[in-house]
């Protein structure tokens, strides 16, 4: 942790002076990140159009690689992030490196809210609390289920390897979904902005949104300051206030969007080899953005003491679990990083001989193995299969 304050110095000093002037809280969509005026400072606060140190490049749309002007001289786009977002940083109060909250209080009027010291919903990226990450820092990495058959997410077939990182998920400067999710990811468009009815101002067709109070649903407007969007809407970095897909569309919403590069992972079944030993087999799974009543059973599929986040339709109702909710990829897993640990049968090597922790991350015994083709802890929320036993209650 030490080295990485260290490499970060120069940039923060850089940028200090620039996010000291800005809100103490920045809303994703909103200030730092997006809905400028035609008068904004804010672009000032992370580029130089004629003076940029900072050798990050970014993708044109011929495929070549241009400055990205950025003040200060980090040389990834995800230390750039971490002189707001890092550890005692004072550009945001979400401190996605160690995934905790950071402000004094809480924000409006609910004291629930972001309260300081508090969780992030996604967890962290600092590999001592979380070592398992969704691969930031411009690592490469599969996407599990990734391409046609599933075999681009896949090593043992040499599966695609994609640099991941920051602004591979998240558009700095905005999009029309929740947290800044992108518009296009991996080639594939999970939102946007349709301009054939009104060129100037293009109504937002997001695929995910929120139950946050008074988030706007129906998408963030683009070329537009973002007041009035603003002006009711309180964030809730803490708690997971997740909603439907807008229309109520199942092939939208959080696992549409995560489909874009886990592609097989939007059906219940497709053939490929999953490196488990079991060779090109057909593999099933859990379905995904569906409700609860589709698995009513003869008792509650809900185990109060460890509730998952689910799917819901309106801020009103976030807090109630209920039949009507919907599984979705949150509902199990994190997105940022997780520090569930897995051992027994959900730390195995080989899954034909399944042998109680014969698979191990660090250190044999650690618990940070995982039944292939998975990674440290596959990002779950709870220890083992403690998601699986949350619903299903047996």
């Amino acid at each position: 942790m030490a080295v990485r304050k260290r490499l970060l110095l120069i940039a923060v000093f850089a940028v200090a002076a620039a996010v000291m002037l800005t809100p103490g809280v920045a809303f994703a969509n909103y200030s730092i990140h997006g809905s400028y005026t035609m008068s904004t400072d804010a672009c000032a606060g992370c580029h130089r159009a004629h003076t940029a140190a900072s050798s990050i490049t970014w993708t044109k749309t011929d495929l070549t690689e241009g400055s990205a002007l950025l003040l200060g001289t980090s040389t990834s786009i995800d230390d750039f992030c971490y002189t707001c977002h890092g550890t005692a940083m004072l550009g945001a109060d979400t401190n996605v490196f160690d995934g905790v909250f950071e402000a004094d209080d809480g924000i409006g009027s609910d004291d629930t809210l972001n309260a300081f010291g508090e969780d992030l919903n996604g967890g962290g990226f600092n590999p001592a609390m979380f070592p398992t990450q969704h691969y930031p820092n411009n690592t490469t990495w599969v996407a599990y289920g990734g391409g046609t058959t599933g075999t681009d997410g896949i090593f043992s077939t040499g599966g695609t390897q994609v640099v991941i990182g920051c602004s591979v998920c998240h558009d700095v400067h905005g999009s029309s979904n929740y947290r800044l999710l992108k518009d296009v990811v991996n080639g594939v468009a999970v939102g946007g902005y349709d301009g054939t009815v009104d060129p100037v101002e293009p109504t937002p067709t997001p695929w995910v949104i929120s139950a946050e109070p008074g988030y706007p649903t129906s998408g963030w407007l683009l070329h537009e300051p973002g007041a009035a969007q603003v002006a009711l809407y309180t964030p809730d970095y803490t708690n997971p206030r997740y909603a439907k897909a807008p229309g109520v569309d199942a092939t939208k919403g959080i696992s549409g969007w995560c489909a874009s590069c886990h592609t097989q992972y939007v059906n219940t079944t497709s053939d490929y080899d999953a490196n488990d030993g079991f060779g090109y087999v057909t593999r099933h799974r859990h379905p995904t953005n569906v409700p609860l009543t589709n698995y009513l059973g003869a008792r509650s599929l809900i185990v109060t003491d460890n509730v998952l986040p689910l799917a819901h339709d309106s801020s009103a109702d976030y807090a109630t679990q209920d039949s009507t909710d919907w599984i979705d990829c949150l509902t199990c897993h994190v997105a940022h990083g997780s520090n569930a640990l897995m051992t027994g049968y959900a730390a195995v090597a080989d899954s034909t001989d399944p042998l109680p922790d014969s698979s191990y991350g660090v250190t044999p015994g650690d618990g940070l193995g995982s039944v292939p083709p998975g990674d440290g802890n596959a990002l779950l929320r709870s220890n083992n299969r403690g998601v699986c036993e949350a619903c299903h209650n047996k």
